[in-house]
């Protein structure tokens, strides 16, 4: 068995304003999943950190400097057929400085974390945000961009 692959590294952050105690949503356009709020965050390039590419993706979607990000978890998502998976890596940051600027990816705003609902949020995010919370340490998908669930440690992509 292959013990090497094809791996897309995401980030995604959820940004905290610590005055507030509200959450930076994004509503990304054009995407290929069910669209809703959702988090800063995107592809980490050759070379970079993923934490760099955290901060890097929250600067240039909102305008916001983060000074540091913390590690809560991952996310992951199998293409068994490509033989490739998406690993997401997910981040809390509250400290920042900048002004609050949309870019081309989509609106941005803040609001309280209770306003975030599976009919509002996009695919995957209620279950991604018990690993922003610390409830599980991982979720995953046997699909493509898909639904997410716990991932017990028991998941195996079907071959």
């Amino acid at each position: 068995m292959a013990r090497t692959q094809p791996v897309e590294l995401v980030t995604m952050v959820l940004v905290t304003d610590p005055t507030t105690n509200r959450v930076l949503v994004e509503d990304k356009r054009h995407v290929p999943w069910k669209a809703g709020h959702s988090f800063p965050g995107g592809h980490v390039e050759v070379g970079e950190s993923c934490a760099a590419a955290a901060i890097r993706e929250v600067y240039e979607e909102t305008g916001l400097r983060l000074t540091a990000v913390s590690f809560c978890g991952t996310c992951e998502w199998f293409d068994t057929a490509a033989g490739r998976r998406k690993l997401g890596l997910l981040y809390r940051g509250q400290d920042f400085s900048g002004q609050l600027q949309a870019s081309d990816e989509g609106e941005i705003h803040w609001l309280p974390m209770s306003d975030l609902t599976p009919d509002n949020t996009a695919t995957g995010l209620p279950e991604m945000l018990r690993v922003f919370n610390r409830e599980i340490p991982a979720v995953v998908s046997g699909e493509w961009n898909g639904d997410l669930a716990a991932d017990t440690g028991q998941f195996k992509a079907n071959n």
